[in-house]
């Protein structure tokens, strides 16, 4: 069974055929001109989530989507699909920082994928997209910058510090909500009052019913 948790219901989206998809977005500014453009990426992602459930596909149209609006700002995304019954999770990220990953055999760490540029800044790009086998459950941690960067805390010790935590819940079958709840706590270190989401999904366990 597939769980989320997120502290921003607007960051999340429960998809069609049985499989769990989830994104993070971030978006360039803090004024009412920034949340519109938010509300538009939001808007072009679900619209074109019916029509394509292929990470990098989705978020190669959105980009398209973003650039014909002529704005001049961009966006940021993480976009992940996971199928509980295989096991199988597929991502695609457009400038946004990877997401960190636990499993309840122990490990623990920040996905490693190529990725891409942000939405609405170049034409005609192709994000690849990282595919994975779960075979055990486990939790994924997606994250705005915010959450791990600012003046007090550098990235890398920030997403670090997700890491720990991430493995410690995994490992101890905590909620959700719980590990959520002390991700963004930690954020209280960064050091600024930026724009902080966090989005947890769990895997009890590939084939597991609900």
């Amino acid at each position: 069974m597939a769980r989320k948790r997120s502290t921003d219901e607007g960051d999340e989206l429960l998809a069609r055929l049985g499989s769990l998809t989830a994104q993070a977005r971030d978006v360039q500014g803090h004024n009412i001109e920034a949340a519109a453009f938010m509300g538009q990426v939001r808007a072009g992602l679900r619209a074109l989530a019916s029509v394509t459930g292929e990470p990098g596909e989705l978020l190669a149209r959105t980009n398209d989507l973003l650039l014909s609006l002529r704005s001049d700002l961009f966006a940021t995304c993480t976009f992940m699909r996971l199928d509980p019954a295989t096991g199988v999770l597929e991502s695609a990220r457009a400038g946004h920082i990877p997401f960190v990953w636990a499993t309840a055999d122990g490990k623990s760490g920040v996905v490693d994928d190529e990725g891409g540029p942000p939405l609405g800044i170049e034409p005609g790009v192709e994000y690849p997209v990282t595919r994975h086998r779960l075979t055990t459950g486990g939790v994924f941690v997606l994250l705005t910058d915010g959450v791990v960067e600012g003046p007090s805390l550098n990235i890398e010790d920030g997403l670090d510090q997700v890491v720990r935590l991430a493995g410690i819940a995994a490992v101890a079958g905590l909620a959700t909500h719980a590990l959520a709840a002390a991700v963004i706590k930690g954020a209280e270190s960064v050091g600024h009052d930026d724009d902080a989401a966090v989005l947890v999904v769990g895997l009890d366990g590939p084939g597991t019913p609900p």
